[in-house]
Formats: C-alpha cells, structure tokens, sequence
C-alpha cells in the first residue's frame, strides 16, 4: 500500500470531510512538502505550507532559538486560516517570505476540500484542536543529509549546525513521532 492509499484508508475510517485539517510534520528534506504535492494532485486536497508562518524577523522575540518554534507565527494561523475554515468562513491569508522578510501574495482556501497543513511545527500542540491527522514523514539521518545537500549545498552547514537540532529537540521534547497517527516514509 503506497502512502497516499494508507492516508485515505485513514481518511475514510474517521469519516473525515472538509472543513478538517490534516498535518504533516517530520525533519527537513523528509519529504513533506513532496507528500503534500501528491496529496493535493491525487486527492484535490488544499495544501497550506508552513513556511508562509514564520514570524517576520522584527516580532520574533529577543530569544527566539530557545523557544521551541519560536520562529512561527501561530496566531497568524490560527486567526487567518484554522479558525474560520473549521468555522465554514472566508478563508484567505497572505503568505510570508523569509528569505526577503516581506509578506507576498494572498491565498484562498477551499472550504469544500480537506486542508492539509505541511511542514515542521505543523503537530505542535498549540494547533491540536484544529488537526485531525497527524502524519509524521520520517527519514534516515544519512539519507536526510544527502537530500539537504542537493537542496541547499551552499547552506547545508546551516541546516545540520542550526536548523536540525533546533527542529530535532522540538519532535524529541513535544514526542511528535510518536503523537502522530501515521508514520511514512518519502
């Protein structure tokens, strides 16, 4: 059974339909973002990226690397999108570039469609009351340093030095992996 056939099985025997949120959560260059795009093409599911909610650099608090994800932007979340799509509202926000540190482009949710939420941070308990299924993309340490790599070869030392432990003490501390309903590999 390949992971998208294991994700409607579970689909269908909670009965789950739209307005419901799915998460998928797990280490960077796990293939969470490669799942959702299959997700989305094969089951016409909305696709929300994680990465649209981190907090602009300026209301990140002064010791934000000690705060477990304390670079996301959870009441921007919850208020713009989880809220009024559990509520059967106009849904939109506006998504968030890090990289440029601006806001860019508005998006529309569906309320006709299962909204799946991919990206680490998206299994913190801060978000539980919204999410229905919880899938936790895993991936082998070797393996996830090869795809990191190819990824991002000129920040890969980033990644493993600052991005990694910072992600692995939030799955560890939280016990992500063993919260989550389905565990997959990509």
């Amino acid at each position: 059974m390949n992971n998208i056939e294991k994700i409607e099985k579970v689909i269908s025997e909670r009965q789950l339909v739209a307005p419901v949120v799915i998460a998928i959560d797990g280490p960077c260059g796990g293939g969470k973002s490669t799942l959702a795009a299959e997700i989305q093409k094969e089951l016409g599911f909305n696709v929300l990226h994680m990465d649209d909610f981190y907090l602009p650099f300026q209301k990140r608090d002064k010791n934000w690397m000690n705060i477990i994800a304390g670079h996301m932007d959870f009441e921007r979340l919850i208020e713009n999108v989880l809220k009024p799509y559990k509520e059967k509202r106009k849904t939109n926000y506006i998504s968030y570039d890090c990289h440029s540190d601006k806001y860019l482009q508005e998006i529309s949710i569906d309320l006709d469609k299962i909204l799946v939420i991919e990206g680490s941070y998206t299994s913190h308990p801060i978000l539980d009351e919204y999410v229905a299924l919880k899938i936790f993309v895993d991936i082998d340490k070797d393996e996830q340093v090869k795809r990191l790599t190819r990824r991002n070869p000129d920040v890969v030392d980033k990644f493993l030095s600052m991005w990694v432990p910072f992600e692995n003490r939030y799955f560890e501390e939280l016990k992500i992996k063993d919260k989550s309903d389905l565990v997959v590999s990509v």
